[in-house]
């Protein structure tokens, strides 16, 4: 999922951008959490990703659900297991431009049953295959579909901005959607005009993997704009219990509630 190019592309292949207004990554408490694939989990063991450790760290997770026409290899233990720890949860599909983009879009909901997750679904657009289906108007047939599918659910676009400039450049559709955006420099991300503000900001693609509890030495990990609280405001899990106090004159009452 990581956009390596994103390091390495000429800064003078494309105008420079026009930095969008945002918090600053000094004085502003980003909430951190990861996102996996099939790359974490080792198929030679029988354990799979600790998801369980992983929720000493973190509320949230993504979870990569498929490409092109085929779901990833232990995707459902991982979603299973990820909603037992009590994390909140998102999936990602990585469009790949050999295949038809409608087709893509019912294969990702059909892997995906009656559990869509906590957290958005999250349409990943890096691919550089070249194929039949490349380009946004094909991204726009993918995430149409999608809508049709699953209209309650809220949809994402994952990409970076050199990838985006060269593809997608002032295509407003898509700036309706959550941007969660790929950038692995320590400044603040830069992020295509068509968006306000970033979402999810993945900074790395070399966070410790063991600390996360998955089988590989390094993990993608990214910011959510915003703090804990505002995290656990926005994805309510299943598995957190609320406490409401209530005052009855001078006597609160508690009640413990789960969700």
């Amino acid at each position: 999922m990581a956009l390596h190019n994103e390091q390495t592309m000429d800064s003078n292949q494309f105008p420079t951008p026009m930095i969008q207004p945002q918090r600053d990554s000094q004085t502003f408490n980003y909430y951190k959490f990861p996102d996996v694939s099939f790359s974490q989990d080792d198929p030679t063991t029988p354990q799979g990703i600790n998801f369980s450790k992983m929720k000493t760290l973190t509320h949230g997770v993504i979870i990569r659900a498929g490409q092109n026409l085929w779901e990833d290899n232990e995707f459902k233990i991982s979603w299973a297991n990820a909603k037992q720890a009590g994390l909140s949860r998102g999936s990602y599909w990585f469009y790949d431009s050999r295949a038809n983009p409608k087709r893509q879009a019912e294969k990702w909901v059909e892997v995906m049953g009656n559990d869509l997750g906590e957290m958005e679904m999250w349409c990943d657009f890096e691919d550089r295959y070249g194929g039949q289906f490349t380009g946004w108007r094909h991204w726009f047939d993918f995430m149409e579909r999608l809508r049709q599918l699953v209209p309650q659910k809220q949809l994402g676009v994952y990409t970076g901005y050199y990838y985006w400039q060269e593809f997608a450049a002032g295509i407003s559709y898509f700036g309706k959607y959550p941007l969660w955006i790929a950038w692995y420099n320590p400044e603040l991300p830069r992020i295509p005009p068509i968006w306000d503000d970033w979402l999810y900001w993945q900074f790395t693609d070399n966070g410790d993997g063991t600390l996360y509890g998955v089988e590989s030495l390094n993990i993608d990990l990214n910011y959510f704009n915003g703090t804990e609280a505002d995290f656990l405001a926005r994805y309510p899990n299943s598995q957190v219990q609320a406490t409401l106090v209530a005052t009855f004159g001078n006597v609160k009452v508690e009640y413990r509630k789960v969700n």
